[in-house]
């Protein structure tokens, strides 16, 4: 039997680099999202940014199986992050993943002074605190800040993620058209670069759409594709 496989809902978001537009930019979203298996709907995302005080943002996908396998399966995948916007970038504040159905996992990530600590089912990993460090989350968050200041070429990121804590690299590939069920868009593509060839994740940041992403395409070595295409964007 194959095990059933399902795109996370790997949130990105729209930010801008300089303190005005900032300002401007973080201000609370939602945004829909279909899911697509090998050219099959198997689901909606959604994905929300919202301001709870004292300079922290909560960023929020969800995920759900509503046709095929994922739906066979009750898919439900719940991401949080919050974090702070720092001289030195977004700086991680707490992660949590939970996902239910046929398949359980929950991991959690705390940003502190003291240290970062990761945890999930197969243990605790302990790091140093650093500045400018993000959760896989809002990764996206980072490269859309980077992408609205007009950085191009190769950009880099500190990134928690379950048992380590590295560098994510990812390729500026300049602009491309997309057609999403929110239309025909703008966007700016983005790679992300791997030392190995496993899989390939490709993102479309949507010029006119604030830099919110329009499309996610993860294409894996077996042949299988996972697909995020935007449906709407409501601020």
């Amino acid at each position: 039997m194959t095990r059933h496989r399902f795109f996370p809902l790997a949130a990105l978001l729209a930010l801008t680099a300089t303190p005005a537009v900032a300002q401007e930019a973080l201000s609370p979203y939602v945004a829909e999202y279909e899911v697509l298996r090998s050219g099959a709907v198997e689901g909606r995302a959604t994905m929300s940014l919202t301001a709870e005080g004292d300079g922290i943002w909560r960023l929020e996908g969800h995920t759900r199986g509503t046709q095929g396998l994922a739906a066979l399966a009750g898919l439900r995948i719940d991401e949080t992050s919050r974090f702070r916007e720092t001289a030195e970038g977004l700086q991680c504040v707490r992660y949590d993943y939970r996902q239910t159905g046929l398949r359980k996992r929950e991991r959690r990530v705390d940003c502190g002074a003291d240290g970062i600590v990761s945890r999930d089912h197969r243990g605790e990993y302990q790091f140093p605190a650093q500045p400018g460090v993000i959760d896989q989350q809002a990764v996206g968050l980072a490269l859309a800040i980077d992408l609205a200041a007009g950085r191009r070429g190769k950009l880099e990121y500190q990134v928690v993620d379950r048992e380590e804590l590295a560098a994510q690299a990812y390729r500026v590939d300049g602009e491309d058209t997309v057609q999403v069920p929110a239309g025909r868009l703008r966007a700016m593509k983005v790679e992300r670069i791997r030392e190995d060839a496993r899989r390939v994740t490709t993102t479309w940041f949507g010029i006119g759409q604030g830099w919110v992403p329009v499309r996610i395409l993860q294409a894996e070595s077996d042949g299988m594709a996972f697909e995020l295409r935007l449906v709407s964007v409501r601020r």
